[in-house]
Order: C-alpha cells, then structure tokens, then sequence
C-alpha cells in the first residue's frame, strides 16, 4: 500500500493501536494547553490556530465528499465537529459560543485520553485529524476563553439546557442516518443502555464536566476581579 493509500483510502479495516506511544496523546494536551494559555494574548498564535482550524475542517470535509463517505459518517454532528464551526465562524462575547468554547475544552482533553479512532490503519488522514482537529480545538477554546469568558453568560441551568436540546438534536440525526454522532448510540466507557437512557447519561456527563470547566473559570474571573479591585483601592 503507498502513502497516498494509507493517507486517503475509503476502505475501512481497523482502528490504529499506539501501545506505548499512546502517552504522547494526553501529554501533547498539556503542552497545548499551556502555550495556548501563555500565549493567548498573541495575535501570531491565535491567527496561527485559527487559520489551523479552519484548514483542517475544510480538508477533512472535503476527503469525507470526495471519498463518497456515508451519512453515518460525515455529517458535523459530533460534539468537538460542532464546537470546531462555532469556535470558527460565531460572533464573539455570545453565550453560545463562550458554551461551545467550554465543551471544546472539555471535549478536546476527552477525546485524546480516550481516542475513538474511526477504522483506518495510520497515518490515515481522520486519524491525523483527530489528533490534530483536538490540538487545534483546545487551543483556540482557551485563547477564547481567556479573552472573552463572561461569567454571567454561563451557569448551571443554561447549561444543562442547551447541552440536553443539543443532544436531542443530535438523537434525530442518528435516527434518520443510524449513525453514532455524540457517541449516543454506543457511548464509550459507560456502555449502550438503550437509546433514551444513553442520551440521558451522556447529556448528564456533559452537563457535569462542562459546568466543572465553567466553574474552574468563574473561580479564575473572580479572582481578577478582586485583583483588580485591591490595586485600585
């Protein structure tokens, strides 16, 4: 098999195995983060990975028509593929996309500690992009969220609300497609419990795991703020 096949086949076979190097995967999150964090405020680096960004989601989508994909398949109805296009294309200081920011980081850390690769031996171009779309996600996630975060645009229930109508979104797709978009109808980890009870459990892992990153940011907003107010006093 050449390069060009092991990057851009349609035929499916099986997931890549990393055994040992799969450390590398949560590791590169971290330095990600980092830089991402250090360097939010640099319009080189922001341009750097939103250009990324929006590189990739074009590439990919483009392998996914040209490759004849199904709809079980190529439709942008998983999480990260959704919180890719807000984070790219929604107006800025929303609470849709300071949410969809909040699920990419939460996403993108969810998504390289437990990859799900699709059916490709690598270097395969969707296992290239899954690792990549993820870096890029995370990093434009938090350089958002640095800049923008608003506390009183996210609590618990707005939350719990626009992850549930979501899902129930997505619960329709995989119902006209009989595709697994948000992983609703095999969910890793907690198992398949039947249709309802798995967007149940998934909604509710969301809705925990996102207000746990909101929290983590309201604690940092207020600690400014007092800063803020201490020096000026």
């Amino acid at each position: 098999m050449t390069l060009w096949d092991l990057l851009f086949t349609n035929q499916k076979s099986a997931p890549p195995e990393f055994g040992l190097w799969y450390f590398i995967l949560p590791t590169s999150l971290l330095v990600v983060g980092y830089f991402s964090i250090r360097y939010a405020q640099s319009k080189s680096y922001q341009r750097f990975w939103y250009w990324a960004q929006l590189i990739q989601v074009l590439t990919i989508n483009a392998w996914y028509i040209l490759a004849h994909m199904p709809l079980t398949d190529n439709l942008p109805f998983y999480h990260c593929r959704l919180a890719m296009l807000v984070i790219l294309f929604a107006p800025r200081g929303t609470y849709i996309k300071q949410y969809f920011a909040l699920l990419g980081v939460l996403g993108s850390i969810a998504a390289l500690v437990y990859p799900a690769f699709d059916p490709f031996p690598f270097p395969h171009i969707t296992v290239l992009n899954l690792i990549f779309s993820h870096w890029a996600l995370l990093a434009n996630s938090l350089i958002y969220l640095q800049d923008y975060y608003q506390s009183e645009k996210q609590d618990s229930l707005r939350i719990f609300k626009i992850t549930f109508g979501m899902n129930a979104l997505i619960f329709l797709v995989n119902l006209l497609t009989k595709g697994d978009y948000g992983f609703l109808r095999r969910p890793p980890i907690i198992g398949d419990h039947g249709a309802l009870l798995n967007y149940l459990l998934v909604s509710l892992v969301m809705v925990a795991g996102i207000c746990l990153v909101n929290q983590r940011y309201k604690y940092k907003y207020k600690m400014v703020e007092e800063t803020v107010v201490s020096r000026s006093e």
